[in-house]
């Protein structure tokens, strides 16, 4: 079963989901599916387990799958064959899934729109949901549509340095008795090694709030 278009990204867990470790994809000569481990990791061949492949065209996609042979690739790495039997879950591209994040970020505005006076090019802000394609932000400025910001996201397996475009804006409570402005934002110029990161974060966490 081919399922995966362009995936670089995966995560390995039991029939019981819990964690294994995660995973580099990828194929070899004769197109087979391989998956690079750790060393450390113990996986048993004929067996089956549940691996979530990040692919930057498909989307995320949770399979249920079974393992081979493990073979050497160097003294820290190891791979194995990897054959996907089912598709249990797919979230598309256009139905990101969607968590809510409260935290702080500071924005650099690469482009404000030439109508808007009084916007500083460094915002604080704060976020209050986040997908793999979008964000949504408040700041106590309002960013007219056609804005860009560029803000680092903390928290994922290394820092990202992400990049949005201002979608839509609307008036929110006050905060401090000063007016506040909520942002949705599409992500823009992301390359697929970002976009499998967050990806990996943003379902990181929505496992974690199922807890």
């Amino acid at each position: 079963m081919d399922v995966l278009k362009k995936c670089k990204k995966a995560e390995i867990y039991t029939l019981a989901n819990e964690a294994i470790c995660e995973a580099e994809v990828f194929r070899d000569m004769a197109d087979e599916l391989w998956l690079s481990i750790p060393g450390d990791v113990i996986l048993e061949a004929a067996q089956y387990y549940t691996i979530v492949f990040y692919d930057s065209i498909s989307g995320l996609l949770r399979c249920h799958c079974s393992i081979g042979e493990v073979q050497p690739i160097s003294d820290e790495r190891i791979s194995v064959p990897c054959q996907i039997m089912e598709v249990l879950e797919t979230t598309q591209r256009r139905q990101d899934l969607k968590i809510y994040l409260e935290t702080n970020l500071d924005l650099f505005c690469t482009y404000i729109p030439s109508t808007a006076v009084g916007i500083p090019e460094r915002i604080k802000a704060i976020s209050r949901d986040i997908s793999a394609g979008g964000i949504y932000f408040i700041c106590e400025y309002c960013l007219p549509e056609g804005s860009v910001v560029q803000f680092q996201l903390h928290g994922a397996s290394k820092p990202l340095l992400l990049a949005a475009r201002v979608l839509r804006f609307e008036a929110v409570n006050e905060r401090d008795g000063k007016p506040h402005y909520g942002h949705g934002c599409q992500f823009i110029e992301m390359k697929p090694q970002t976009e499998a990161v967050l990806r990996n974060y943003i379902f990181r966490k929505e496992r974690q709030g199922r807890r």
